[in-house]
Formats: C-alpha cells, structure tokens, sequence
C-alpha cells in the first residue's frame, strides 16, 4: 500500500508498506507521535542547539524506522520510503 506523508509547505514524502500497517496507519499515528517526542526513546531525530535538544526534527525516514523497528518490529513486511510511487495513494497521513 502506497501512503502519503504530508509533513505541510510542499513537503510531501511516501511510503510503500502491507497493507495491514497501511489500513492501521490513521490509529497508530498517535504512537509514532508519542515516540518521536519521547527524548528517552529517540535522539537520532531531534534538532540540537547549543548541544541541548530543542524539538523533534523527521521526516518519513523515521516512521519508516518507527514501523519496521519499533511497532513491527516481528513483522515480516517492512515499510520503505519510495520517491515515485508507481501505484495509487491509498491513503495520505498529515503531519
């Protein structure tokens, strides 16, 4: 399945992932959120000033990373970033 990351000003990004995750996506957007923010779980994605972190700073990358690593992380079909999608957008997340 074919989703859509629009992240706002342009930026749009897709993701090629099953379609099991891909019909789950719009639920466990709120996860993802919780992981991003989380400077626990996550550092590889926050923006630093001065060495201290200041906010997250992502694009689909990590929730390319978020699903294949961290939510199904057992699964065997794992998510990608695609530049062309080839097929129809079933589906657009915004964030």
């Amino acid at each position: 399945m074919i989703i859509k990351i629009d992240f706002g000003d342009d930026f749009i990004q897709y993701i090629s992932c099953s379609s099991k995750v891909g019909r789950k996506i719009n639920c466990i957007q709120g996860d993802f959120i919780e992981w991003i923010f989380d400077e626990e779980k996550n550092i590889e994605y926050w923006a630093l000033e001065n060495g201290k972190r200041i906010h997250p700073n992502y694009d689909a990358n990590a929730l390319v990373e978020w699903l294949n690593n961290v939510r199904f992380k057992r699964g065997i079909a794992k998510a990608k970033l695609i530049r062309n999608p080839q097929l129809e957008v079933k589906k657009t997340v915004f964030y």
